[in-house]
C-alpha cells in the first residue's frame, strides 16, 4: 500500500515526467508543422498531464496515491509472474486449470510457485 507520505516523494519524479513530455509535445509540433496534419488530439492528452508542471499546488496527493495502489492491487507476487516475460498484472495472466496459468502478453503458459 502506498502511502501519503510516499506518494508526495514520487511527486518531484511526476513533474520532471511532465516537463519532459512538454520537450515531447514540441517534437511533435514540429512533426504536425512538416506534415501538415493534427496528431488526433495527442494536445489535449499532453496539456493535460502538464497541468501538474504548471500549477504544481493542483496535484492532488491523494489521487495519485489511489492510483498509484490501484495499479498494484492489479499486480500478482513477483515469484507468480510470468517466468518468459515478467508480466505480473492479474488481468494478463489467466488460469487454464488448477494448476497452469497462460501469460496473454507472451503466451507462456506455466506453473506458478504459489497459489
Amino acid at each position: 500500500m502506498i502511502t501519503t507520505r510516499q506518494a508526495k516523494t514520487i511527486l518531484p519524479t511526476m513533474r520532471a515526467a511532465v516537463a519532459a513530455l512538454h520537450e515531447v509535445w514540441e517534437k511533435c509540433r514540429e512533426v504536425e508543422r512538416t506534415i501538415g496534419r493534427d496528431l488526433d488530439g495527442l494536445e489535449g492528452v499532453i496539456q493535460d498531464m502538464a497541468a501538474g508542471l504548471d500549477d504544481p499546488e493542483s496535484i492532488d496527493v491523494d489521487y495519485v496515491r489511489d492510483a498509484i495502489n490501484a495499479q498494484a492491487d492489479e499486480l500478482v507476487a513477483e515469484a507468480d509472474a510470468c517466468p518468459s516475460c515478467g508480466e505480473r498484472c492479474s488481468d494478463k495472466l489467466t488460469w487454464q486449470d488448477d494448476e497452469t496459468v497462460k501469460c496473454t502478453t507472451c503466451g507462456k503458459q506455466y506453473m506458478p510457485p504459489t497459489k
